[in-house]
């Protein structure tokens, strides 16, 4: 029987950092990362962490290839348990990226974790969980945060 496909399409800025860290380029907040991976470890799904955010220009499946701040990320993901599996590619807008790796990969269920609507107008809200950029992920968000199904298989 095929194990479910889990994914997880993150953004980086106001989800695992917070407004008020922006002031240094590429910040991450150690509360916000234990609060997102407490949510990826929440359900025995093992779930795949897939960039949407600017950030992931930096992220190479080689370690040698990641910018500092990808492979800072990915340190502080594993202190919980958690890695960045892949990332979008670059189509011009989150929500052309998030369909076109959905088109092209075996998602059963999904979650988008983005601080920013704007990037989601007239996409499934259903599965578009906006996080509060002045908090970062939080506690409340861990139980907040439900899986949606894919309608529609990759081809």
């Amino acid at each position: 029987m095929k194990t479910k496909q889990y994914i997880i399409f993150l953004d980086i800025d106001g989800v695992l950092n917070t407004k008020a860290s922006w002031k240094k380029p590429f910040s991450l907040v150690d509360e916000c990362i234990k609060n997102f991976c407490t949510f990826v470890n929440r359900y025995d799904v093992s779930p795949k962490i897939i960039l949407t955010s600017s950030w992931k220009t930096g992220w190479s499946l080689l370690r040698e290839n990641q910018t500092p701040q990808i492979i800072e990320l990915q340190e502080k993901l594993s202190k919980y348990d958690c890695s960045v599996f892949s990332r979008t590619q670059d189509l011009g807008n989150r929500q052309k990226e998030i369909l076109d790796y959905m088109a092209t990969h075996d998602v059963d269920f999904y979650v988008i974790i983005d601080d920013d609507d704007t990037e989601y107008k007239g996409f499934d809200q259903s599965g578009v969980y906006i996080i509060n950029a002045e908090t970062g992920f939080s506690e409340n968000d861990i139980k907040r945060i439900k899986w949606k199904k894919t309608l529609h298989k990759a081809k």
